[in-house]
C-alpha cells in the first residue's frame, strides 16, 4: 500500500527544505548543541533539545490512556500511525494526542526521517545531525506522545543523499553501517521513551524502498544489533510489508533474516472489504492471509517471534468506477464496523499478533483521496465514528 509513514509521499525532506516549509507555529525552539558527532539524550547536560514541551505539550486535558484503558481486553495492543513530523501546529499535535489517549490508543508509530535529523555526513558539524532544526523537532514530537503515557514506535526511514550518492530517500544507503551508527546513536537518545524501531517501511514496494531482498537483510542485520547497544530494552521490528506479502518474507528469511529482528510487521490492508468474510484469495493483499506470513515464520522455527500490524486500516470516501481495488473507500460507518471486527478477530484467530496500528489517526490533505481519508479524526480533529465506536470498544472492557 503507498501509505506514506514519514513524510509526504514523492517529496524527500532535507534539512533546509523543512525549514523554508515550515510554519511558523511549528517551529522547535533551539537547543544546545552537543559535541561533535555525539548524540545525549534530550534535556540532559551537553544534549540539543527541550526535555519537555512547551505550553500546551504535557497534555492539559487531563485525557491520557486511562481515560478509557481497556484494562480487560487482551487482545492486540491497539495504536495509531501518527504523522507528529509533519506539518502541523503544536496546539494540533497536543489535542490530537490527547484525543488519541481518550478513545484508548496506547501506541503511536511515528516516521522519522532519516535525511531530516542527520542531513550531512557524520564527518560534518555535530556529526551531520540537524541541532537546530531535526532533532529539536524529533526530541518534542516524541516527548509530546510520551507525557501522555503512550508507547512510541518510529519508523526510521528516508536515506539521506550523503549516505546513498545522491540516489534519492528510496534507496539503501551504500554502506549499511552508516544506517547502523545512526540509529543506535538515535535508541540511546530516546531510550526510556522509543521502545521500538522499525527499520525502513513496506519495503517490498518500490514507492518506498528500491532494493533487493538480500540487501534489504543485510542492513537489517547491521540495524538490529545497534539498536540493542544504543537501548538494549528496545524491539527491532522488520520494515512493514505492504500487505501480508508472504513471499518476500520467505525470500527474507531465505537470505538470513532470522535472528535479526524481534517484531515481524505487515499492513494488511483489506481494500473496501469487511475482514470477515475468506479472502478472495491467497493474494498476500488481504487481511486474513497473514496466517501464510505466519506459515513462512513457523517453517522458519520463528514462532516465538510475534507480528505487529504496523499499518492497517480503510479509507473513507466514494468510489468511481475508475478506481482500483486498492482505490477503494468505504463509508465511516463502514470503517467503524471494520475497525471493530478486525479487533475481534485479530484476538480470536491471530493471537500471534500483539499489536495494531490504525492508519491514521487523522485525514490528510498531500496525498490522493484514498490515502487522505484513512483517519479516526478528521482534519479538523473531529472524530469520526470509528473513533467513537473504538472508545466505546475498550470502555467495555
Amino acid at each position: 500500500m503507498d501509505r506514506s509513514t514519514g513524510d509526504h509521499a514523492g517529496q524527500a525532506p532535507d534539512d533546509r527544505g523543512a525549514q523554508q516549509h515550515q510554519p511558523q507555529a511549528d517551529r522547535p525552539s533551539r537547543g544546545t548543541t552537543d559535541a561533535p558527532g555525539q548524540l545525549g539524550r534530550p534535556g540532559a547536560p551537553g544534549t540539543v533539545g527541550p526535555a519537555h514541551g512547551r505550553g500546551n505539550d504535557s497534555g492539559s486535558t487531563g485525557s491520557g490512556p486511562g481515560t478509557t484503558s481497556g484494562a480487560g481486553w487482551s487482545g492486540p495492543r491497539f495504536g495509531a500511525v501518527y504523522h507528529g513530523m509533519w506539518d502541523m501546529t503544536w496546539s494540533d499535535r497536543a489535542e490530537l494526542l490527547d484525543k488519541l489517549a481518550s478513545i484508548g490508543v496506547r501506541w503511536v508509530r511515528i516516521g522519522m526521517q532519516w535525511s531530516l535529523v542527520q542531513p550531512n555526513s557524520p564527518s560534518s558539524d555535530h556529526g551531520g545531525w540537524s541541532v537546530k532544526w531535526g532533532l529539536p523537532k524529533a526530541d518534542r514530537v516524541i516527548n509530546q506522545a510520551a507525557q501522555r503515557g503512550l508507547q512510541v514506535s518510529v519508523t526510521f526511514l528516508r536515506t539521506p543523499n550523503w549516505a546513498n550518492g545522491g540516489r534519492g530517500p528510496e534507496y539503501l544507503p551504500s554502506d549499511p553501517s552508516t544506517y547502523a551508527r545512526a540509529i543506535q546513536q538515535l535508541a540511546h537518545r530516546y531510550q526510556g521513551r522509543v521502545d521500538s524501531w522499525e527499520i525502513y517501511n513496506e519495503t517490498n514496494n518500490q514507492n518506498h524502498l528500491r532494493a533487493s531482498v538480500a540487501d534489504y537483510v543485510r542492513l537489517l542485520c547491521a540495524a538490529y544489533p545497534a539498536v540493542h547497544r544504543g537501548d538494549p530494552g528496545a524491539k527491532v521490528v522488520f520494515g512493514g510489508t505492504s500487505g501480508n506479502d508472504y513471499e518476500y518474507v520467505d525470500a527474507a528469511y531465505r537470505s538470513g533474516a532470522k535472528g535479526c529482528f524481534d517484531v515481524l510487521a505487515t499492513h494488511p490492508y483489506n481494500s473496501n472489504l469487511s475482514p470477515k468474510p475468506p479472502p478472495p484469495s491467497d493474494h498476500g493483499w488481504w487481511f486474513r492471509n497473514i496466517k501464510y506470513v505466519r506459515d513462512v515464520m513457523l517453517r522458519n522455527g520463528d514462532g516465538a517471534t510475534p507480528v505487529w500490524f504496523t499499518e492497517l486500516g480503510w479509507s473513507t470516501h466514494p468510489n468511481t468506477a475508475r478506481m482500483t481495488s486498492s482505490e477503494r473507500g468505504v463509508t465511516r460507518g463502514q470503517q467503524a464496523r471494520y475497525a471493530l471486527q478486525a479487533l475481534r478477530i485479530t484476538k480470536r484467530d491471530y493471537p500471534y499478533v500483539e499489536r495494531m496500528a490504525w492508519y491514521a489517526a487523522r485525514d490528510e490533505t498531500n496525498s490522493t483521496l484514498d490515502n487522505n481519508n484513512f483517519g479516526l479524526y478528521t482534519l479538523d480533529l473531529q472524530p469520526k465514528p470509528a473513533a467513537i465506536a473504538i472508545q466505546r470498544f475498550f470502555a467495555s472492557h
